[in-house]
């Protein structure tokens, strides 16, 4: 059994998930909704639209990519058939990777959609350049691969999944609702030891601003919209940010990858 043929019966077995589809369907809805409001009651262009559309999809999306993911091992590992498989030829390199195609392909395809519907209702209602919608849906996408692959990584890296429930229920506790206290923290502790002067802004602090993937993502998108695609500053370009997503999707599949590998699958 290859990487390829685990990646599609994952895709096939994912995809029957009513749990799934059903956070899939409320994150929708409540995306294009409010983003239908906000295009009919106010005044904005496109772009700004667009722009809070895309901060309430980096809000949401990682629900659905932390839900999507946070079982892909832990389930079979619980059920007895990751056991089964791994008696197979695949080594647990190749059902972490295909895992990781399956979950992703279907994380897009919900990306895909969401970011359709919503980029539909903005260019029917307010107008705008498909441009505009393809730098929101790519970046959402990107965003949405990365939390898949956190995911995947907690669920690679847990015994159980009711740990991996609580550490995915913790990752997004942490990146996407805490993360604007957890930065003032970090500045006011940062300032009270004389690291940074208040009112500063050094490069170090920057990149804690841009370190879960929804704020790179949204920092990714802001830059390309903004047309500084490989400017002289890091944190105005899009190539920094890009760096960051994409060190999100390697870091933690390879930590999950090297304790699935250590561990013993009862």
């Amino acid at each position: 059994m290859s990487v390829r043929t685990i990646a599609r019966k994952d895709l096939a077995d994912a995809s029957r998930s009513k749990a799934l589809w059903a956070v899939t369907l409320i994150v929708l809805l409540s995306t294009a909704g409010i983003t239908t409001l906000l295009a009919v009651t106010s005044d904005m262009p496109a772009g700004e639209v667009f722009s809070l559309s895309f901060q309430l999809g980096g809000t949401m999306l990682p629900i659905v990519a932390l839900v999507l993911a946070k079982g892909a091992i832990t389930a079979e590992r619980e059920s007895g058939s990751l056991r089964v498989l791994l008696s197979l030829p695949p080594s647990r390199r190749d059902v972490l990777v295909g895992k990781l195609l399956g979950r992703t392909a279907l994380m897009l395809v919900a990306t895909l959609i969401s970011g359709f519907v919503t980029g539909f209702v903005v260019l029917t209602i307010l107008g705008g350049t498909f441009g505009l919608l393809a730098a929101f849906i790519g970046f959402l996408g990107l965003m949405g691969v990365a939390f898949v692959a956190i995911g995947v990584g907690i669920s690679a890296g847990s015994s159980s999944d009711s740990r991996a429930t609580a550490v995915a229920v913790g990752a997004y506790m942490i990146l996407v609702a805490l993360w604007n206290l957890i930065q003032s923290a970090i500045q006011y502790g940062a300032v009270e030891l004389g690291l940074m002067t208040e009112g500063s802004a050094p490069a170090w602090m920057k990149l804690v601003g841009l370190f879960p993937p929804n704020r790179a993502a949204r920092a990714a998108y802001r830059n390309t919209v903004g047309g500084q695609l490989f400017g002289t500053d890091p944190f105005a370009s899009v190539w920094l940010p890009v760096l960051v997503l994409l060190a999100w999707i390697l870091v933690p599949v390879t930590i999950g990858y090297l304790r699935l590998r250590d561990a013993q699958i009862g």
